[in-house]
């Protein structure tokens, strides 16, 4: 590919991936029409939760103590925001009564909000190696070592969905150099503490930034030098493009960046989830998406929707398997 084009396909995986210069400032009034996200709705206006120093005194103690002696101080975290957080509350209900067909009992609620907690936590022993009280299991790794041995990378797609750190964990473990790229605008504090706890960690995550088409060239350089490339596709950025298709019987919107992404980057794309279960288990889940996903210009819209709805049955199909991993505390159905 000459440079030019090359440039040509950065710039357009970054307008897919990220909005231009100066959208999020004026997007809103138009948002609605275009079938993006307004830029003050969605998951990515929600605070973080929780104070600075909270999160720094609750991560200090996982690290002088352990992650059994922390196990009683997750719960009582799970229950205050059980209890009191409304906004969270009302999603986990909403996600429970659609994957259950039920409604939700308080206990039900309490539990995937400790699920929840409980596996932030776990992000600190996971990124400094003190696996001691984890068991990692691995189904599909087989894919991935394939891939590896041709000396090419890949795109690994995944979700809010169990642990994305278990996974990048998992993967250094065998040698497999992950990259996790993302739009961390809404988790700046924790994930400044998480680089605290491993500051080589900080070196594996792409931002998006302020200069998209950068970090997209960037980007097809590691995967052609045999670097893996995470990217989660369940979350609609601000001013980025969606495509609606079934989710647990209703509507859903999905972002279509990572899709045009991988189909630029034309190298084999990957489904990878890290899900938890209790007491203190993941199991790294792999499963082939496609070799190369094709998105022809002759039809886009329409290719684009096929390879979202085979994303959306995959990770309902592992969701309801373990329907405390699911991570996305907000009306993952409303529409702009």
């Amino acid at each position: 590919m000459s440079a030019g084009r090359s440039d040509d396909a950065a710039r357009r995986a970054a307008d897919a991936v990220a909005p231009p210069a100066g959208a999020a400032g004026g997007a809103t009034k138009t948002a609605a029409a275009r079938g993006d996200t307004p830029p003050d709705g969605g998951w990515l206006s929600q605070r973080e939760r929780g104070t600075l120093l909270g999160m720094r005194l609750a991560f200090g103690l996982a690290g002088l103590v352990g992650r059994r002696a922390m196990r009683p101080l997750v719960a009582l975290v799970a229950l205050r925001y059980a209890l009191f957080d409304r906004a969270a509350k009302a999603a986990s209900r909403d996600w429970l009564q659609r994957v259950h067909g039920r409604e939700p009992s308080f206990v039900d609620v309490y539990r995937h909000v400790r699920t929840f907690t409980q596996v932030t936590l776990d992000r600190v022993f996971l990124l400094t190696g003190r696996l001691r009280g984890l068991a990692i299991t691995r189904t599909g790794k087989e894919h991935l070592d394939r891939q590896l041995a041709t000396g090419q990378g890949a795109v690994l797609l995944g979700a809010h969905l169990g642990s994305f750190e278990a996974m990048r964990a998992g993967g250094s473990l065998h040698g497999r150099p992950i990259r996790i790229l993302g739009d961390f605008r809404n988790a700046r504090m924790i994930n400044a503490l998480l680089e605290r706890c491993n500051p080589g960690a900080a070196a594996r995550v792409i931002h998006l930034g302020d200069d998209p088409v950068g970090v997209m060239a960037s980007v097809k350089g590691r995967v052609e030098a045999g670097e893996f490339v995470a990217v989660l596709g369940d979350r609609v950025g601000p001013g980025t493009r969606a495509i609606e298709v079934d989710f647990l019987g209703a509507p859903a919107r999905f972002p279509s960046g990572p899709f045009l992404l991988a189909s630029l980057l034309r190298c084999p794309v990957y489904l990878v989830f890290g899900l938890y279960r209790e007491p203190g288990s993941y199991e790294i889940v792999c499963e082939p998406f496609a070799d190369v996903l094709a998105i022809p210009r002759g039809d886009r819209e329409g290719a684009l929707r096929a390879a979202v709805a085979r994303y959306a049955a995959a990770l309902e199909r592992h969701a309801r398997a373990v329907p405390d991993n699911w991570f996305n505390f907000f009306d993952f159905w409303s529409r702009p």
